[in-house]
């Protein structure tokens, strides 16, 4: 009987070989995954875009327009924020006044369990707003020139030919664009090849009063 010993260590040490090769390669295929939907995401990101196609069908089905928006989103390179998946966000009012709404930079970067995006204010914003068309201005970007949205980071996930990210609204403060006031805010993204759809909405206020969707979905348009 004691002879049976020695042989059951050995084969419950081999099976906790196995399962922990098992898992290092499991985690290797994960982190594999992540690494290349943050890839795809990068390059699905950057373009030129307009809310048309939404602000038509609001009318077709007779609900209150969305405001007319265009977004711009442009890669940069940084040695704040790193070389790679940092972008400019400027979203500006359509027409002739073309009244900037929002400016941001956005950093992603993989982890363990998916890919976190960063969002970082300007504190001098007009100082960039010519980045939509040289981006290389933010190579002078210097630490007290930006402030991370502390509580907003949004988690990315994929899911089938999109990607769907939020935040955490119970941790998230932070101007809305609406009220011009601090709340607690919900921010919701969804990108695909050829739309990005974000919503960015106070907590309380629940849904939007356009038709009951609170994103603006806005459509690559190839402009400049």
């Amino acid at each position: 009987m004691a002879s049976r010993a020695p042989r059951r260590l050995g084969a419950a040490l081999t099976a906790i070989a196995a399962a922990a090769v098992a898992l290092a390669a499991g985690c290797a295929g994960q982190a594999k995954r992540t690494d290349a939907d943050l890839l795809q995401l990068s390059d699905w990101l950057p373009g030129f875009y307009d809310n048309q196609v939404q602000i038509a069908a609001d009318r077709q089905a007779g609900r209150a327009p969305h405001e007319s928006l265009l977004l711009t989103v442009v890669p940069v390179d940084t040695e704040q924020l790193g070389t790679g998946h940092v972008f400019y966000m400027q979203e500006m009012t359509a027409g002739p006044s073309q009244r900037v709404m929002m400016q941001r930079l956005l950093s992603f970067s993989a982890v363990k369990d998916g890919i976190v995006e960063t969002v970082w204010t300007l504190n001098d914003p007009e100082r960039w707003r010519g980045a939509v068309t040289t981006p290389e201005l933010f190579t002078a970007l210097q630490p007290d020139d930006i402030r991370p949205m502390r509580g907003c980071n949004l988690k990315w996930k994929k899911e089938g030919e999109r990607f769907t990210a939020q935040n955490d609204p119970s941790t998230c403060r932070a101007l809305s664009p609406r009220t011009g006031g601090v709340e607690f805010m919900d921010m919701r993204v969804e990108l695909s090849a050829d739309e990005l759809a974000i919503s960015t909405r106070p907590v309380e206020r629940g849904a939007s009063g356009q038709g009951g969707d609170p994103y603006d979905r806005f459509r690559r348009n190839g402009g400049s």
